[in-house]
């Protein structure tokens, strides 16, 4: 393939940013940047007045030949004959990158001549990776590379890794790099296991210190952890979800040798920890160090994860260290590594932070006290194995400051934590809701009927008030601006649509609490009595049409329909049945279509609602299923049309079947499955770093050459 050339310019174009803006003659190459050395490339006389004596950039060329200006005037010397090079390079890469029209193979073809020319000089390949224009090049051609030009340029790359990591720029070149290796461990063709473990090696040897402190190479090193645990790189939310610190759910089987590297890493960044608690308080450091929790705990090394979330901690006999606590707690960096350890640690750690420091700080952490207290709390609440750890967490918990007026949704959340909490342990169900209805006011059955309208809002609101009262049309009167009016004759623009214009508009709510009912729906009737006899007051057709409009109550609608809600049969079928003459509207909505399917599975008891609802969606078949199809499937409405009589005998039948078994069905079975589904998941996890820590003790077990060294060095 032919070598790139640049394109000749004429005089009479506008010159790029960076670029020489001195005339040239017709022919001239545009490729001499301002920045280049004046030897050879620009006269360095002035010749405005044909003295020929040299102006100020021909006196600097003659100082800097003098050696007066130091580096820089030596570098601005020899860099003319090495510099234009490395720009015609640099436009190379960039115009193979450029390139439309060209199939894979062809694509492929052009990113290995192009990896070719690059990777013949290691010089050149470290000074396009750290040049600005040339590095983000080169990471789409490290992306398309075949097995052959990879495994040729990922060496050059990781050899040099102390040096790279830390450039701003060749930073995410490496990244590519190693995404890009943990990518490639899915084809046949495994990516070379050599270069990986070369870079360990010398990160084990001591440069780790110097690197997870540095915010280029913090980023290297995250993605080197991924790499070892076999993580390829994911889009979209998933991504998002990485630079949070979760991890990816693509993951790929790792040879034995990175598997050690892992571990001798990991050992490594603990032994770092040991020394240096402050680690954990770095904002560069932070995000590595969550990392390696989670990726040691989904790698099953459990050893080495009861080790690291000791250190950070500061436990030593497994008792927590308070003053560390204390200094996680109060730092940005360090509340999310402590955030990790309580996802991480196994239930003796946890048992001991909870006692030892959580418990008595529970409502101080939840009220906002510190501003980083309320996601702590989360994390507490998640973190609970034991009833009784939950009933004193409860105990200790401001409801009313969590829910009241000015509190914020960090603080919802606690509370909706805790919720989940007991109904995942199946404890304290009465004292979580009851400590909900206290804090906004329902305890006294008088107060029932505003239950739904309350906890929607977060406020002593009234049922009618949920919806917006209809303000005038009127146009608002505005003071006058000349500048806004003199634009407004420039560009007339059409008027906006009141608000108001729009019927059944729900008003603006807390998220918080559309989320807190829709997990007090799930709790057994007894607990929840407010919520069961306050239903009566919300069955009006707007509202309920309003309602299922919107994102966030409609999935408190699903909530209430759903077979093992507190509602009970007769009053999901009472609900049910105050949508009728409104499935027309919500069955094409996007949002609406998901309470529409809900509503149809509820009206099965009934086989006279359910044929209401028929006519009603049939009535709106041809935008239904334009705009909404998985109703109308989810519906059968073509079974409906074609073929009625038999489907009204297989409703009726169907509906005598639901209501023979509607004991069996009904209750809190699917709840109960899911909470102790949840419960044995972390019991066995529990139970495997309870037998990880038993490795500590040489006499018990026996350990692996890379266990034994992670032992030694903590030691």
């Amino acid at each position: 393939m032919a070598r790139w050339q640049p394109r000749k310019t004429s005089s009479a174009k506008a010159t790029r940013k960076g670029f020489s803006k001195s005339p040239k003659k017709e022919g001239d190459l545009n490729l001499t940047p301002a920045y280049l050395p004046l030897g050879g490339t620009r006269n360095a006389t002035n010749s405005k007045n044909g003295t020929g004596k040299p102006g100020k950039r021909g006196k600097y060329l003659e100082q800097a030949k003098q050696g007066k200006h130091g580096k820089q005037g030596k570098h601005r010397e020899q860099g003319g004959e090495h510099r234009r090079p490395l720009v015609e390079m640099v436009d190379y890469i960039r115009s193979c990158c450029k390139v439309d029209g060209l199939g894979p193979s062809e694509e492929a073809l052009l990113s290995t001549r192009a990896l070719e020319e690059i990777s013949s000089s290691v010089d050149r390949l470290r000074a396009i990776a750290k040049d600005q224009r040339g590095s983000k090049p080169l990471e789409k051609l490290i992306k398309k590379a075949t097995t052959e030009s990879f495994a040729l340029i990922c060496p050059m790359l990781l050899e040099d890794l102390e040096d790279l990591a830390t450039n701003q720029y060749a930073s995410h070149v490496l990244e590519t790099a190693l995404r890009s290796w943990a990518e490639r461990l899915g084809q046949e063709t495994k990516p070379p296991v050599e270069p990986v473990v070369s870079a360990c090696t010398k990160l084990n040897e001591g440069l780790w210190p110097s690197l997870v402190k540095n915010a280029s190479s913090a980023h290297v090193l995250r993605q080197l952890l991924m790499a070892l645990g076999g993580y390829a790189h994911e889009e979209g939310k998933e991504k998002l979800a990485a630079r949070a610190g979760l991890l990816p759910q693509t993951k790929h089987e790792v040879a034995p040798e990175i598997a050690e590297c892992r571990r001798q890493s990991a050992a490594s960044l603990i032994k770092l920890i040991r020394q240096d608690y402050h680690l954990c308080l770095n904002s560069h450091a932070s995000p590595v160090i969550q990392l390696l929790l989670r990726l040691l705990r989904d790698c099953n090394d459990r050893a080495l994860l009861s080790e690291a979330c000791a250190a950070v901690v500061g436990a030593t006999k497994g008792l927590p260290s308070m003053e560390r606590c204390e200094a996680l707690t109060a730092s940005a960096a360090g509340s999310r590594v402590l955030e990790a350890v309580l996802e991480a640690a196994g239930a003796e750690l946890f048992a001991e932070l909870f006692s030892r420091y959580f418990r008595t700080r529970l409502s101080d952490l939840a009220t906002g006290s510190n501003e980083f207290g309320p996601f702590l709390s989360q994390k507490v609440a998640d973190a609970l194995r034991e009833g009784p750890q939950l009933q004193l967490a409860l105990s200790e918990l401001d409801f009313v400051a969590c829910l009241g007026t000015g509190s914020q949704s960090a603080q919802h959340m606690v509370v909706l934590k805790f919720l989940e909490a007991s109904l995942r342990l199946r404890s304290g169900l009465k004292q979580a809701a009851g400590g909900v209805f206290r804090a906004l006011g329902l305890q006294a059955s008088s107060e029932y009927h505003r239950t739904w309208s309350s906890i929607l809002s977060l406020t002593s609101l009234e049922v009618p008030d949920l919806l917006e009262a209809p303000t005038s049309a009127a146009p608002k009167t505005e003071k006058s601006n000349p500048k806004k009016s003199k634009k407004a004759k420039k560009s007339p623009q059409a008027p906006k649509p009141e608000r108001s214009e729009e019927p059944n508009r729900l008003r603006r709510l807390p998220a918080g609490g559309a989320m807190l009912l829709a997990v007090l729906l799930r709790f057994p009737a007894e607990t929840v009595a407010p919520v069961t006899s306050g239903l009566s007051k919300m069955l009006s057709s707007d509202l309920l049409v309003a309602l299922a409009k919107e994102s966030r109550t409609a999935r408190v609608l699903e909530a209430a329909l759903a077979p093992s809600s507190a509602l009970g049969p007769r009053l999901r079928l009472k609900l049910a049945a105050a949508f009728k003459g409104a499935m027309a509207t919500l069955g094409p909505h996007h949002i609406g279509g998901w309470v529409c399917a809900a509503l149809w599975r509820t009206s099965l008891a009934d086989p006279k609602l359910r044929e209401s609802f028929a006519k009603e969606l049939l009535g709106v078949e041809d935008q239904l299923r334009a705009e909404n199809f998985a109703v109308w499937k989810v519906c059968g409405l073509h079974q409906v049309k074609v073929r009625s009589e038999e489907w009204m005998k297989q409703q009726k039948k169907a509906g005598k079947v639901q209501a023979l078994f509607a004991d069996i069905l009904a209750g809190e079975g699917e709840e109960s499955a899911k909470a102790a589904k949840l419960r044995k998941a972390r019991a066995d996890e529990d139970e495997a770093l309870a037998k990880a820590a038993a490795m500590e003790d040489p006499t018990l077990c026996t350990q692996t050459p890379a266990l034994k060294q992670a032992k030694t060095t903590l030691i």
